[in-house]
């Protein structure tokens, strides 16, 4: 059994949320601030000041909804139901669907409170839902902070290490088909959850930061949403050498190791430039386009010959179209590294400190 951060911080929020109301002598808050803190409980800092801002103009409306019904036509059940119908209603148009739950039950609790003063009572289990919710917002916030920066980091180079460990696998003719197809299979998941570490990054802290701060943040996000995509075309390139292998391995001698070399320099200026955006490589470094310039004509010039060869165009266009996907795809992928490299680069150059550098890997998630 793992009890993670945010266990523990929903296990904090929901005690502080039913130890508060009591000493603030609100009759029945208990239970109200505890709901409102579970429900409100989000993964980033802008979907918990949302949240916050939500659930408090949710539960405002369905006190004011429960106050006006009671008053007018009392709490009988049927009353109630068609007031939580016409809440509910409010909050759709109003497009807080999210809330919708929490100001139903504040709505239900405060039409079956007593009679006697019992618009101060409202007001009371009104003011306990807020004291739940601003309590959750808190307590994520100020409560093992989330960092998704370096689980994203992280994962997305680990990712990235294992699709290197396949490509240079492929290109020697070393793998094994079901094998790689599992894997594949697999590395697709943990991209997607890379994407989703990139979404919760996005909306980390964003609400409070300066200006300045503001401006690095959204350089770093172009440079991570770059890191994704060109790991993804990676990832593609594996798929495609894994669904080409058959054409791949009746390649010529000499047009293999003319891929081999092509991807292992663009495997290696991959890895350097993740090295430089965390400030291990200098940021004049990664010079890969120049390098070998005269094997990267030789490489498409033969690739345009192989897909052009009668064996390939006699029987089956699918065999020539596989070799054209296979350049294609490394072509992609440089041209990915090429922008990746220009960014890290700049970013290196004007806005990198070093209290920005990543090597932390306890929040790495696996």
């Amino acid at each position: 059994m793992k009890i993670g951060a945010r266990t523990i911080k929903s296990g904090i929020a929901i005690a502080l949320a039913l130890i508060i109301p009591p000493l603030l002598h609100i009759p029945d808050g208990s239970v109200l601030a505890g709901i409102s803190a579970i429900m409100a409980l989000q993964p980033s800092t802008k979907r918990s000041y949302i949240q916050m801002k939500n659930r408090i103009i949710g539960n405002t409306i369905g006190g004011i909804v429960a106050t006006v019904f009671t008053l007018l036509l009392g709490n009988h059940f049927f009353v109630v139901g068609f007031a939580c119908t016409i809440l509910i209603a409010i909050l759709h148009q109003l497009k807080l669907d999210s809330v919708i739950g929490n100001a139903v039950v504040t709505t239900i609790v405060i039409m079956f409170a007593d009679a006697d003063a019992f618009i101060p009572a409202a007001i009371l289990r009104v003011t306990a839902t807020f004291i739940g919710v601003i309590i959750a917002f808190l307590v994520n916030q100020l409560v093992f902070p989330p960092k998704y920066e370096e689980k994203l980091y992280h994962l997305l180079d680990f990712v990235t290490s294992e699709i290197m460990k396949w490509l240079r696998a492929s290109v020697r003719k070393n793998t094994q088909f079901d094998l790689l197809k599992k894997d594949l299979n697999w590395i697709h998941s943990e991209i997607v959850r890379v994407e989703n570490y990139f979404t919760f990054m996005k909306e980390e802290g964003t609400p409070f930061l300066k200006q300045k701060d503001k401006v690095i943040r959204s350089r770093r996000l172009v440079i991570y949403r770059q890191l994704i995509q060109t790991t993804k075309m990676a990832y593609r390139l594996a798929s495609t050498l894994q669904a080409s292998e058959n054409v791949f391995n009746h390649f010529s001698d000499d047009l293999r190791i003319l891929i081999r070399e092509r991807v292992e320099v663009l495997l290696t200026a991959h890895e350097q430039i993740i090295l430089k955006f965390n400030g291990r490589v200098n940021p004049e470094d990664v010079n890969f386009i120049a390098y070998k310039a005269d094997l990267r004509k030789e490489f498409m010039t033969t690739f345009f010959n192989e897909a052009r060869l009668d064996a390939y165009l006699q029987d089956d266009y699918g065999d020539s179209n596989s070799v054209i996907h296979i350049m294609s795809d490394i072509l992609v992928y440089e041209e990915n590294l090429i922008l990746l490299n220009r960014v890290v680069s700049s970013y290196r150059k004007y806005d990198w400190s070093k209290d920005q550098e990543i090597d932390n890997i306890k929040n790495m998630e696996q």
